[in-house]
């Protein structure tokens, strides 16, 4: 799973905070994510994108973002099936 490439200190959690689409066929569908450490304060962010080709054989490509408050990225993974 995904989830499990993301750099997450000792308690702290992953919050969902909103997903929506791209693409005129809204072929790439992006989730937005906070880490949280046990305090409440948000330590980064993730971005997670799932493209699907709008042409057979429709294979599907991810990309997940994750970078620290300051904006250096901590995380920047390419995968397909």
């Amino acid at each position: 799973m995904w989830k499990d490439k993301l750099k997450l200190e000792e308690g702290e959690t992953l919050r969902f905070d909103r997903k929506y689409e791209k693409g005129n066929l809204g072929q790439e569908e992006v989730e937005l994510y906070s880490a949280i450490d046990p305090q409440g304060q948000v330590t980064s962010s993730v971005q997670y994108i799932e493209h699907t080709s709008i042409k057979a054989p429709f294979r599907r490509s991810f990309h997940l973002v994750q970078k620290d408050n300051s904006g250096n990225t901590l995380i920047d993974d390419r995968w397909s099936e």
